[in-house]
């Protein structure tokens, strides 16, 4: 096994992680970011809208406060969410002073990426940045082991290119690694964003948070043949949603009375669930009655206005449409520094919780991830300049035992399969609408297969070693959400339980957290706000 070290390692190279390193890099320290696809590539910025909410320099930033708020159904956490708010718009300047291609509108930073890749400018302008400090990039790594020992770190993880194992000695870690929405069927996210990072994180000994809470977004193309992503909400919004007997989704479930389409998309969700899977209908969108001046409103709409109108014809036929998995809300629990309970372990962006409580406002996401990776990324610099040699390199005693136990002869099988078999469970009984019965048999067939996914080979064609391995983390991050899910018996923001249909502030205001005990069993616990 080869082994390397470095001052401050980031796990991830979406926006969070490369914010983080160009933080940790500017205060002198040797600073490596890896992640398991080619960097910034398999990441959710560069599928993202592109869009960072943020009021303009000079302007109040109560407007951005309230409205965060508000989504997120009284459990945010205050103090990150005012952080939020307030440091947004310098963030935003920074980016554009670094000269990522995008401009102001109505209060947000809006990329101008290519259609479907909207993000691809915030990860060239990141990038660019990280190269020019000299910092170090490596893709296609995977990490499966992290130990953290007297605020120092030790990692194994493998390269895929070469198949080789790796041993990296760090002063401080940064994990940035996304979320976990591609363990449902119908997904908007890369289809490796299962959850690793939650279950690094968990087993090296930090508290996780808010696990129930995973936004969908309503309205996702649904045919065959076309791209899947989502419908631009102004775009949304200035249509029409009708079932297959031509009945308005809007009016049948008095969501036109409360707000806007896609200002409810709590409600309009699980109306569409319920359409779709218990009453065995399709939901069609109509934009044939979009005004142009609509479809040059924002970049979304306006980039992806030639392909739906000219190429699958959007201005002559309706398109099928239905909910997707988005963003979780929970991970990580971290303070105003990204620092976690490990002395160490730093996190950013969306594998943490915490700041947008039970729901997500739009184009918070990635504006949290150059607020909280810059953070990050100053605090895990002044941590690893107190760290000195010896510490760094202890934690390696037994990180090896364990790679060669995993590389034993094991039963042969498709990780694949179970990963899909995953997505479908999850999206039938622990996604939209869920109850004490379905999550129930959700969580003994998860439970299932993270016993075979342990049984799986660790070995072969480097492909078929990370999906095996992204099974693992994968079934157990399925099987948290499932947990923190059974247990909060009420409804808030984007988890809703039929037999618990009412918020519950009384009971349930507040965060359910979740750590492991030192046999490896959860703790939970609840932390009332």
């Amino acid at each position: 096994m080869e082994h390397w070290s470095c001052d401050v390692l980031v796990v991830g190279s979406g926006a969070a992680g490369l914010r983080a390193a160009i933080s940790a890099r500017e205060k002198g320290l040797e600073v490596c970011v890896i992640s398991k696809r080619k960097t910034g590539k398999g990441t959710s910025t560069i599928l993202s809208g592109g869009v960072f909410a943020g009021v303009p320099e000079g302007a109040s930033p109560d407007s951005h406060l309230k409205r965060t708020l508000q989504a997120g159904r009284g459990i945010n956490q205050r103090e990150l969410v005012e952080i939020l708010a307030t440091e947004a718009p310098m963030r935003l300047r920074e980016l554009v002073e670094w000269g990522i291609n995008a401009e102001f509108k109505n209060g947000y930073l809006c990329s101008n990426g290519r259609a479907f890749v909207w993000g691809e400018e915030i990860v060239r302008c990141l990038v660019g940045k990280n190269k020019t400090l000299g910092v170090r990039l490596m893709g296609e790594v995977l990490v499966t082991d992290l130990k953290m020992r007297h605020g120092a770190a030790g990692v194994v993880a493998h390269w895929a290119p070469s198949g080789k194992w790796l041993a990296i000695s760090a002063k401080a870690v940064i994990l940035a690694t996304g979320g976990a929405a591609a363990l449902y069927l119908r997904h908007d996210n890369p289809k490796s964003m299962l959850g690793d990072g939650y279950i690094l994180a968990l087993n090296a000994g930090a508290t996780l948070q808010d696990m129930e809470f995973v936004q969908f977004y309503p309205l996702g193309l649904a045919e065959s043949g076309l791209p899947r992503f989502l419908i631009s909400p102004r775009l949304a919004d200035s249509g029409r949603l009708l079932n297959s007997h031509g009945e308005e989704i809007l009016k049948k479930y008095e969501i036109h009375e409360r707000a806007p389409m896609m200002q409810a998309r709590d409600q309009l969700s699980q109306a569409l669930f319920t359409e779709i899977h218990r009453n065995g209908e399709e939901i069609w969108l109509d934009l044939r009655g979009v005004a142009e001046e609509v479809w040059s409103a924002d970049p979304i709409s306006a980039s992806t206005r030639d392909i739906l109108r000219k190429r699958y014809g959007l201005t002559h036929r309706v398109v099928r449409v239905a909910p997707m998995a988005h963003h979780v809300m929970g991970g990580i629990c971290v303070d105003s520094q990204g620092a976690t309970s490990v002395p160490g372990l730093f996190a950013a962006g969306e594998v943490t919780g915490g700041l947008h409580g039970a729901n997500r406002m739009g184009g918070n996401a990635l504006t949290e991830t150059v607020v909280f990776g810059a953070r990050a990324g100053e605090a895990a610099a002044a941590w690893a300049k107190g760290r000195g040699k010896s510490e760094v390199d202890e934690p390696f005693g037994d990180l090896e035992q364990p790679l060669l136990e995993q590389q034993q002869d094991r039963a042969e099988s498709n990780p694949a399969q179970f990963i899909e078999r995953l997505r479908q469970i999850l999206w039938e009984h622990g996604g939209i609408l869920r109850n004490l019965r379905g999550l129930t048999r959700a969580l003994d067939e998860v439970n299932e297969i993270q016993e075979e996914a342990l049984k799986l080979s660790i070995g072969g064609e480097p492909r078929q070693v990370v999906r095996a391995l992204e099974l693992r983390s994968g079934a157990q991050t399925a099987g948290l959400i499932l947990e923190a899910a059974l247990k909060r018996q009420e409804s808030r923001g984007a988890h809703f339980r039929e037999d618990f249909p009412d918020q519950d502030d009384e009971r349930w205001r507040g965060h359910l957290q979740v750590r492991l005990s030192p046999q490896g069993e959860h703790i939970w616990g609840f932390q009332p706000i």
